[in-house]
Formats: C-alpha cells, structure tokens, sequence
C-alpha cells in the first residue's frame, strides 16, 4: 500500500475513532444529566409527596379529634376550661403542621386546594369557639343549629383533606412515571455506548488485520 493511502487510511480511522469517542461522551453526559433528574424526582417523590401525605394524615387525625372533643363536651361529660384547653393545645399543632405543609412544593391546583383547606379550618376553629361559649346558654332550637352548623363544617372539612390527599397521590404517580421514563430513556443511552465502544473495537481489528 502506498505511503499516502496508508496516511489517508488512518486518517479516516483517527476521524471515524475521535467521533465515536464525541458521541461516547454525549452519551455519557446525557446518561449523568438523566441520572441527575432521577435523582431530583425521586426527592421530590419524598420530599414534596410523602412528607406532605404523612402530614395530611396527621391534620386528619387532629381535626378528628377536635370534633370528638366537642361531642364529648357536648354530652357533658368535660367541662368548658378542659375542653377549649386541649383545642388549643390541637391548633397549635395544626398551626405547625400548616406551616411545614405550605413549605412545600405544590402545584396550582394543590395550592389551591390548601388554601381552600385553611379557610374552611378558620371557619371550623370559629364555629368551636361558638359552640362552646353558647351551647349551655342557649335554646334547644340554637343548639340545634350550632350542631348542624358545626357538622356542616366539619363535613366540608374533612371533604376537603380528602381532596389534598387525593391530589398528593395523583401527582406522586404522576412523578413516578416520569421516573420511569427516565429509566427507559438511561437504558438506551447505555445500549447506544455499549454499541459505539463494539464499533470502535471492530474498527481498530479491521484496519490492524
């Protein structure tokens, strides 16, 4: 073979070996980027997710137990001072727990749902106050109506964690499946360098044989 074929033959093989090696490390730099958003959704998934799906639960758990102080306050069997006392002890932890929960990061929709949550929880906490400076003041007739008024409210309320809750765990799925995609789409970035590295082998045995 001639000197200058022998040169234009490596030639080529240089050209052809540094652009498999440029494809190589775009792949590689496309594989750590994909890796990198994984890992920011999979923190999300907890840290946007299951830590505000953790406190919902625990504001249900709170509320339900605001509304079993008022039935037992309201059969008599707590008194006035006791009662209010542990409310209060309850709203504050409510107060922490909405405060943590609006650290968060949520969607508009979920944003909105929360801010729904806190006003019918405002109304709630005012309608408790009611009940219990008026419920042994007034009529049978006002009792009645500061019963119904709370069990509407607290019916909406309830409805209303529900609903966040329900949101959480929709845009959690919705996090999972862009993991997933996001696997997908590292796995084939892995294939396409495994494949570069054969085509870099083949070559090098073909122009050295």
């Amino acid at each position: 073979m001639e000197p200058s074929a022998v040169t234009h033959s490596r030639l080529r093989l240089t050209l052809l070996v540094l652009s498999l090696l440029c494809l190589i490390l775009t792949s590689i730099f496309l594989s750590r980027r994909s890796v990198h958003q994984m890992q920011g959704a999979s923190a999300s998934i907890y840290q946007d997710r299951l830590v505000p799906t953790a406190m919902i639960a625990q504001l249900t758990s709170q509320v339900y137990q605001k509304r079993l102080l008022l039935e037992t306050y309201r059969v008599g069997k707590t008194k006035a001072e006791f009662t209010e006392s542990r409310l209060d002890g309850i709203n504050r932890q409510v107060d922490s727990l909405l405060t943590a929960f609006s650290q968060t990061k949520m969607t508009p929709q979920e944003a909105d749902e929360f801010n729904r949550l806190k006003k019918r929880l405002g109304g709630y906490n005012e309608l408790e106050k009611t009940f219990i400076s008026n419920l042994t003041e007034g009529s049978n007739a006002k009792e009645i109506l500061l019963i119904d008024a709370n069990e509407t409210a607290f019916g909406q309320l309830a409805q209303t964690l529900a609903e966040l809750s329900a949101l959480q765990l929709r845009v959690g799925k919705e996090l999972l499946n862009e993991s997933s995609g996001q696997t997908n789409y590292l796995y084939v970035l892995t294939a396409i360098q495994i494949g570069l590295v054969l085509v870099i082998g083949v070559s090098l045995f073909w122009h050295r044989f």
